[in-house]
């Protein structure tokens, strides 16, 4: 039985267990697999304290996380990393082979689950702000597609309003994914809007601006602040 919607819109963000050799290894192939693991443990934790039910309740917006792999204890986790969760968040485990089928079953779940929009944010960047969200909400009012795209040319965020098939024949983890995403709404006569760009860190070449754009004191991300200190990553800037 599809449970009745609270809301109008869904917001999922996107995440992996943070377990060593699984998460982020891109980045643990410069800096060790559990360092790492730790440091994507506290994005986790950032965007767990700033993107909450409530911060998003003005907007008319649920939110989920969308986690992989299926048998992990996702809410237990998060409720590790900051207290007490909201009971109405939403859990929806990731299926399907390759990251471009998983992110096609999630807007698709949104769907099928009656909500008008849904989104999908990545949790690659710690300092994502609320803004960002309300943003591609308010785009979704009148378009059908909304993109948010990294500088390597991926992107952080797709969201659609109504059923759109917007992922077919797009590969993943490109420096063209972004360009491809838009490519293919224009093909399926989409009205499509983008949204604020920014950047994710996947790899150590990432980690100088991360550094730059929290510093002095790390109030935009501050558990991913002091995880850099404590890892002994902040001379990476």
């Amino acid at each position: 039985m599809i449970p009745q919607k609270m809301s109008r819109n869904l917001l999922l963000i996107a995440a992996r267990a943070p377990v060593p050799g699984e998460a982020k290894t891109r980045l643990g192939h410069a800096v060790g697999m559990d360092r790492a693991a730790a440091l994507y443990r506290a994005f986790l934790a950032d965007l767990a304290g700033r993107f909450t039910t409530t911060a998003l309740l003005a907007s008319d917006c649920d939110l989920g996380w969308a986690y992989t792999p299926g048998d992990f204890g996702f809410r237990r986790l998060l409720e590790e990393l900051g207290g007490t969760l909201d009971p109405a968040t939403r859990m929806v485990p990731q299926e399907g082979e390759g990251w471009g089928a998983r992110q096609a079953g999630l807007l698709r779940w949104g769907i099928e689950h009656g909500y008008d929009c849904t989104m999908l944010v990545a949790s690659d960047s710690p300092h994502l702000p609320v803004n960002v969200v309300l943003e591609a909400i308010a785009a979704l009012t009148e378009h059908d597609v909304a993109i948010g795209r990294v500088r390597d040319g991926g992107y952080y965020l797709i969201g659609v309003s109504g059923n759109h098939d917007i992922l077919s024949g797009v590969p993943m983890s490109t420096a063209t994914a972004a360009a491809d995403v838009v490519r293919r709404a224009i093909e399926l006569g989409l009205r499509l809007a983008e949204v604020s760009e920014t950047f994710d860190v996947d790899e150590a070449s990432d980690l100088p601006l991360l550094i730059a754009t929290l510093a002095p004191n790390g109030a935009a991300a501050p558990r991913t602040w002091e995880a850099l200190g404590t890892l002994g990553l902040l001379n990476s800037g």
